[in-house]
């Protein structure tokens, strides 16, 4: 039995005991229904509480604490105002306050079913001009003095402009009349917002003024709202440094590698879109598969960082445009080294030259000579065009060049100069040069040029491919090192697996399926396609569509990426979308869809997505 009811049978009992006193009968009455209000308003108390303490967007908190303040006092409509300062951009005095202003979040009038959420066109509230505190408008004045403004009629009030409120009430036929305004505190008795009431409402509704009770209550609510806003503005704060950090690292690697920026960019973008993209599919083996906008904001930070290793790869590897280059293009060492043999051929003919003349030859020596000199060079100089194109790198290596590049490795030049060399701190230094008392003979491409130039596909050996492949690795220990909060826990994870693939053979884990997360198989899906079809990569030129999806449906055929990931990207168009943004006009052809999935989607295909994804 609520309290309420007792009073009803004390009441009936007292007056059973004395029938003919009616102040005794009203007093009851009034405190009967005094309590009942408190019940209701500690009911909308406790549920406003509740739903205040969870993390949410700070427009919904907002909504519910009007909503909530609305209710406590039956006022009928209300606006919420948040504090906006502005700072001047000045790095060397950094903090220093432009201005202050009120914002319009949230406003409400319930008679009117007017209901708006960050309303447009309404200009902020000042809450100083010309240097002076706006003590004229209410809500500022609240904000500029922490006052509480109880009003019981604005159209009869001093000390205000109520021209606004006036205004409005001649565009809408409303008559605007009690008001109670209260500030906004946050954990440090700072004042962060306003919540302002209007026209407080009886059950018969008409207007009256906000009570004492109304003020108390509202203000007691208010300090519990002031802490969630705070709350949420701490934790957005937070948020947005990290992101800010995220996006800077990214920024550094843009100065030292302006496609490894924007190849970030556009996985991250294309990673968003085909995981929105999941969501709204509502077929095949993927069609429960949901994200809420919190997961979305974790697989976008995933992709921001997924490269986040590359920081510390060489750039001369990362970007190598071309087999030879190291920091410089060492081509340029072996044009030496062949300029070196033509002239020993140069050489080698005119003591022949010589010798013929003092031998008295004929004309026919001499022209032999010349041709077989001419025949020298020329042999050498289509030699060196084939080994500059080789250089480029490609997709196969003819073995016609593979011979070519061992022929050039076998023959030498002579070299006069003998070289001295010393090992410091690891690394071969040039200590001396001297003459030397024979002819060194040295081989137009040495070792190493001939490893390189033998790489058989792309520009990079074993061991630069493995410092590439050693990103992933980084990215996965440096973000396993990072404290993520609860939602976020899992980010390295999916950023750190983009290379590991369904069937156990990527890196730098050999993660199996079943350990794979749908985000990052997402993710992976997005990086390989990017990769294959970036228009401004200095060591590949642009590949069309057709010829990026048949590689990546052998990598599906081959269970290297996620079949049903990129069946959605094709089926759902998002791969055209993409396309149009980012690709060239040249690259942008036709792809028969469903001839490709006929050619590679796997016979029977199985996610194996880990047991809390399935």
């Amino acid at each position: 039995m609520g309290i309420p009811e007792k009073l009803e049978k004390l009441q009936s009992i007292i007056e059973s005991l004395s029938p003919k006193d009616k102040k005794l009968s009203k007093f009851f009455t009034s405190l009967i229904n005094d309590i009942a209000e408190h019940e209701r308003q500690l009911k909308i108390l406790s549920v406003a509480g509740a739903e205040l303490s969870k993390e949410q967007e700070q427009s919904s908190a907002l909504e519910l604490i009007l909503y909530t303040a609305r209710h406590l006092t039956n006022a009928d409509a209300g606006t919420v105002y948040s504090v906006r300062e502005e700072f001047y951009d000045n790095p060397f005095n950094p903090g220093e306050l432009k201005s202050k202003s009120l914002i319009f979040e949230v406003m409400h009038t319930e008679s009117k079913k007017f209901f708006v959420t960050k309303p447009e066109g309404i200009p902020p509230v000042p809450m100083e001009i010309d240097g002076k505190p706006n003590n004229s408008h209410v809500s500022a004045y609240c904000a500029n003095t922490g006052n509480i403004v109880n009003i019981p009629d604005v159209y009869d009030a001093e000390g205000f402009d109520f021209s606004g409120p006036k205004n409005y009430d001649k565009q809408t036929n409303y008559r605007s009349k009690s008001m109670l305004v209260l500030p906004l505190r946050d954990h440090e008795n700072q004042i962060n917002g306003v919540l302002q009431l209007l026209n407080r409402q009886t059950i018969n509704g008409d207007v009256i003024p906000f009570s004492q009770n109304d003020q108390t209550i509202v203000q007691a609510m208010s300090y519990q709202a002031a802490i969630s806003l705070t709350t949420q503005k701490l934790l957005r704060e937070q948020i947005d440094l990290f992101d800010a950090f995220v996006r800077v690292l990214a920024e550094g690697l843009g100065e030292k590698s302006p496609y490894t920026f924007g190849h970030i960019n556009r996985v991250a973008d294309l990673s968003c879109s085909l995981a929105d993209t999941i969501s709204k599919h509502n077929s095949g083996l993927y069609d429960y598969i949901t994200f809420n906008k919190s997961q979305m904001d974790e697989l976008h930070l995933a992709g921001w960082m997924h490269d986040i290793g590359k920081l510390t790869s060489p750039e001369h590897v990362v970007s190598k445009p071309i087999k030879l280059q190291t920091l410089v293009d060492r081509f340029e060492l072996i044009i030496q080294r062949f300029n070196s043999k033509i002239k020993d051929i140069e050489i080698e003919y005119l003591k022949k030259e010589s010798k013929g003349f003092k031998e008295k030859k004929s004309r026919a020596y001499f022209d032999k000579l010349k041709e077989e000199k001419d025949t020298k060079i020329n042999n050498l100089l289509e030699e060196l065009t084939e080994l500059n194109k080789t250089n480029n790198g490609g997709e196969f290596l003819e073995k016609r060049i593979h011979d070519l590049i061992i022929k050039n490795h076998k023959d030498t030049t002579d070299q006069h100069i003998r070289v001295k060399t010393k090992k410091i701190n690891g690394d071969v230094r040039i200590i001396g040069v001297e003459r030397a008392k024979r002819k060194i003979k040295e081989s137009l491409i040495n070792a190493e040029e001939r490893d390189f130039l033998s790489i058989s596909k792309g520009t990079l050996n074993d061991s630069e491919r493995q410092i590439i492949n050693d990103h992933a690795d980084r990215s996965w220990r440096w973000l396993m090192k990072l404290p993520f909060p609860k939602k976020k826990m899992k980010l390295p994870l999916y950023a750190g697996a983009h290379h590991e693939t369904l069937a156990g053979e990527g890196y730098p884990n050999k993660l199996k399926a079943e350990q794979l997360p749908i985000q990052s198989r997402i993710i992976a899906v997005a990086d390989i396609f990017e990769a294959l079809t970036a228009h401004d990569r200095p060591y590949k030129s642009p590949m069309k569509l057709s010829n990026a999806m048949a590689i990546m449906g052998r990598m599906v055929e081959s269970y290297l990426l996620d079949a049903e990931v990129v069946k959605i990207f094709l089926k759902s168009g998002l791969y055209k979308k993409y396309a149009r943004k980012y690709l060239t006009k040249n690259q942008i052809d036709d792809i028969d869809i469903e001839q490709w999935l006929e050619t590679y989607y796997p016979k029977n295909f199985e996610p194996n997505l880990p047991n809390h994804e399935s």
